[in-house]
């Protein structure tokens, strides 16, 4: 099969390697569609160390089955899928109870040692697969992994009907943010970023209000936009110390606080403690969770959440240079782009 394989940092070459090789329980997968991941880009690039070359990355994956494993039953050839990438021992409190994304000893396909999507094949377990509805594309579920860590930290808190949610970043972490909120019946989404342009992105998809960090007090906006009371719930999707900061500073009384976006190792970051107390902020970090995915494609076919507007660019396999440069275009930066490994 064609695959993009990550050679050494700074180096991927599309070549011919073997197809995967299926066990009983899992299903061999036509990719038809892969999302380029930012973190990929950090992978590839060595400034996120988590796993080494060479290897073959993509963990935004959707496609066909084209074979099962002979225990599985749940699967059948032909089905569209898409592939939650977390891999558990199978065995430790967390997988039992149905939480392989926080097993001690969680891998994840796409990274060290499972090939992942930015191939024309890839295998995955039977468990992780979830059907596509039939008016979702492969594109669009393609990147259904960008959303889920937003998503499911807005149903692990809940947004109550009528609240005020402020996020900070406008990628396609806090687009997902940003229709989640709406989705589950915020009252009022503000939308923070230091980009015009992202700012009219956020409202096309549902902010109410905008505020430019670059040439506005953040914290006086809010304050005028929720009648000097602060955000019923701040989502943090922008990842530097100045944005928790601003975070924390924003959130009303007994708000809470989802961490998503994470700060540069070498940035210190010193939170305010005391203000964090005496204010009764509840802080959530957020990773992948299995349990989102059904509920958000059924969101996403109903029309209330919008994959296909996010989806900016696709190019062929053959041209991931390309993708992946597109990706890191600090004048162009799309929301997100697929690869399709059987287009020429």
């Amino acid at each position: 099969m064609k695959a993009a394989v990550w050679k050494d940092y700074h180096v991927v070459e599309v070549q011919e390697v073997p197809d995967p090789q299926i066990s009983e329980h899992e299903v061999l997968i036509k990719v038809w569609a892969a999302g380029v991941c930012a973190t990929d880009l950090e992978v590839i690039s060595g400034r996120f160390i988590y796993g080494a070359p060479p290897h073959v990355l993509g963990h935004e994956i959707a496609g066909e089955i084209v074979q099962t494993g002979s225990a599985v039953t749940t699967r059948r050839v032909g089905e569209r899928v898409v592939v939650e990438t977390s891999v558990g021992c199978g065995h430790c409190e967390f997988c039992r109870r149905g939480d392989r994304h926080l097993c001690p000893e969680m891998t994840e396909i796409g990274f060290t040692p499972h090939w992942g999507g930015y191939a024309q094949y890839v295998k995955a377990p039977a468990e992780n697969l979830f059907v596509i509805p039939d008016n979702i594309s492969y594109d669009e579920a393609g990147i259904l992994e960008s959303t889920v860590c937003p998503v499911g930290g807005l149903m692990r808190l809940g947004v109550h009907f009528g609240e005020t949610v402020l996020v900070y970043g406008v990628g396609p972490a806090g687009i997902a943010f940003i229709q989640g909120a709406k989705a589950m019946g915020a009252g009022r989404v503000i939308a923070v970023a230091r980009s015009e342009e992202r700012l009219r992105r956020a409202a096309g998809f549902g902010a109410d209000y905008l505020i430019c960090s670059k040439t506005e007090d953040v914290r006086a906006k809010v304050l005028e936009y929720t009648d000097g009371k602060g955000a019923d719930l701040v989502c943090e999707a922008a990842g530097s110390p100045e944005t928790i900061l601003s975070a924390c500073a924003c959130a009303r009384r007994s708000g809470r606080i989802i961490l998503y976006g994470i700060p540069d190792r070498d940035k210190p970051l010193t939170l305010p403690y005391t203000d964090i107390i005496m204010n009764q902020l509840e802080m959530y970090g957020v990773v992948g969770n299995p349990h989102v995915w059904e509920p958000l494609l059924q969101l996403a076919s109903s029309g209330r959440f919008n994959l296909r507007d996010m989806v900016t660019a696709a190019f062929p396999l053959d041209r991931i240079g390309d993708a992946m440069r597109l990706m890191e275009d600090p004048v162009h930066k799309p929301i997100k782009v697929v690869v399709h490994p059987w287009e020429s």
